[in-house]
């Protein structure tokens, strides 16, 4: 086991995190710390950091540095983007920080945060072609993703923090200041014709993205703490605007979602993402929790923990996942159940196979199966909590996992078909605070997607793998399935666990359940 630390020193924000990654390859996040410092603030009427903002930083530093030792982490990564690239002091500032808390900060291009914002995007939200945006203090970085490629790229020199100081002179923008901030806005904008009306997906990195989603979710009492993959309509973002807008600084702390920290910059950094809707057309903005330092991480992890031998094989060298649900969902497999991967394994695939023989009776869609596939890996889950109820334990798990690729509502069917293969039953999905999130018809996904896993489950209820073949004939009132196991001794264990699943068939399916036992 391994700890690896990495430091995101930015124009406004220092971010600091903490990841194990364990014998078998897979890794979590520790620790995580986050200070405002305003590193650029001041710095731009003379292109060089002031002597305030690296002494905040300075001791910001020391004390992740610390940490990191006090934690056990025996590698930092630090990076710094446009506040240090280009202030003419900055080679100076780093030389400071290494002198004085041994960290080894390394600036990087606008193309390089481009790319790793992408990387943090395009492994943990599952689009093939879309605009990420990562709007920072000092710059905002606009990349154009087709077919899970960078395909272009821009570093624009306009972040919420800039802006701000740029723009306005008092505690609050006039009209005018905000009339010459938004036309330089779209000035700049307007030189990338790439981006005109390009109407695909916009996914947002950055406290602004955030900060709006956070508010949204407040104003609509929204169940799920998670902002990653939220997706806030360009219309409910207008009128989040007018409000921030509207309201005065000091009041404007109040505003539920909005850190209080932020609330200076705010209406910037969101002029910023309304006038990029605009511009590429965009109906909606994703905000993804995942940027530049999960983007550092996947290159680090594919560049030392890649291959089968880890049991993560759907990750390249160069850092991109090939299938991000099925690599996040067994990097949370291997965190929390090792010893168990070989059996959700099986009963992934033997619910697989069950769910194909019995098609004309489940729902369809590729979505589904994917779906079926997450909850039937991760619904021993919540046995790590307590076995008794751990069908409730299972989908609580599920539903606040790192599980990337999908919406949220496809988070929560798998949470609810993993329990209620385990006996959760109506009235636990009807007091569910989640409910609101579902859609019409999904409680009748969730009840029968959930019969090939129980049935799986049953077939291996010893652990022991024992089955050899299924082959399955559905009737107008009855359902054979002919299986085939090893050994005589392991069908008595199968049976019992079979015979509590036919009364539920009936009811779901309207059929019969008979089992035909061949042992070979």
């Amino acid at each position: 086991m391994k700890r690896v630390a990495l430091i995101d020193l930015g124009s406004n924000s220092v971010r600091f995190v903490i990841s194990e990654i364990t014998e078998s390859g897979s890794y979590r996040l520790v620790y995580q710390q986050k200070e405002s410092i305003r590193l650029s603030e001041g710095m731009w009427t003379h292109q060089m950091l002031t002597k305030p903002a690296m002494e905040r930083a300075i001791k910001t530093l020391k004390a992740l540095s610390h940490m990191a030792k006090a934690m056990g982490v025996t590698e930092i990564y630090g990076i710094a983007t446009a506040a240090v690239r280009l202030a003419k002091n900055g080679k100076q500032f780093i030389a400071k920080v290494l002198q004085e808390t041994s960290i080894s900060l390394r600036p990087i291009s606008g193309e390089e945060e481009a790319y790793l914002g992408f990387l943090g995007v395009v492994n943990t939200i599952g689009l093939d072609d879309f605009i990420v945006f990562d709007l920072g203090g000092a710059s905002v970085e606009v990349s154009l993703i087709e077919n899970r490629q960078l395909k272009r790229s821009v570093s624009l020199p306009m972040g919420a923090l800039v802006m701000t100081g740029q723009f306005k002179a008092g505690r609050e923008f006039t009209s005018g200041e905000y009339e010459r901030m938004v036309h330089h806005i779209q000035t700049l904008l307007h030189r990338e014709s790439w981006l005109k009306d390009a109407k695909l997906p916009l996914i947002g990195i950055g406290g602004t993205a955030r900060n709006i989603a956070k508010m949204d979710q407040r104003e609509k009492n929204y169940p799920i703490p998670k902002l990653h993959n939220y997706k806030v309509k360009k219309a409910t973002m207008e009128t989040l605007f007018q409000r921030v807008k509207e309201t005065p600084w000091e009041e404007r702390k109040k505003i539920s979602g909005l850190s209080s920290e932020r609330a200076d910059i705010i209406v910037a950094g969101m002029a910023i993402i309304k006038e990029l809707m605009d511009y590429t057309k965009a109906s909606s903005m994703i905000v993804s929790g995942c940027g530049l330092r999960e983007g550092l991480f996947f290159q680090y992890y594919g560049g030392h923990y890649s291959g089968e031998k880890y049991g993560l094989p759907c990750l390249q060298k160069n850092g991109i996942v090939d299938d991000i649900v099925t690599h996040s969902t067994l990097n949370v497999l291997r965190s929390f159940t090792p010893h168990d991967v070989d059996h959700a394994q099986y009963i992934a695939k033997l619910a697989k196979l069950i769910y194909k023989q019995w098609k004309e009776l489940m729902p369809d869609g590729e979505r589904l199966k994917l779906i079926l596939k997450v909850a039937s890996l991760l619904h021993d889950l919540g046995k790590q909590i307590n076995y008794y109820s751990h069908a409730r334990h299972s989908a609580y798990m599920i539903i606040n996992s790192n599980l990337y690729g999908l919406s949220h509502r496809e988070q929560l069917l798998s949470a609810f078909i993993a329990s209620y293969s385990h006996g959760a039953n109506s009235k636990f999905i009807k007091q569910s605070p989640y409910l609101s999130i579902l859609k019409e018809g999904d409680r009748d996904i969730i009840q029968k997607l959930s019969f090939p896993l129980a049935l799986a489950e049953a077939l291996d209820e010893s652990h022991e793998r024992t089955i050899r073949s299924i082959q399955t004939q559905i009737k107008d009132k009855q359902i054979d399935m002919y299986i085939e196991a090893q050994t005589l001794s392991y069908i008595p264990m199968m049976e019992m666990a079979i015979e509590k699943l036919k009364k539920q068939c009936k009811k779901e399916f309207k059929r019969e359940l008979v089992v035909h036992w061949n042992v070979r």
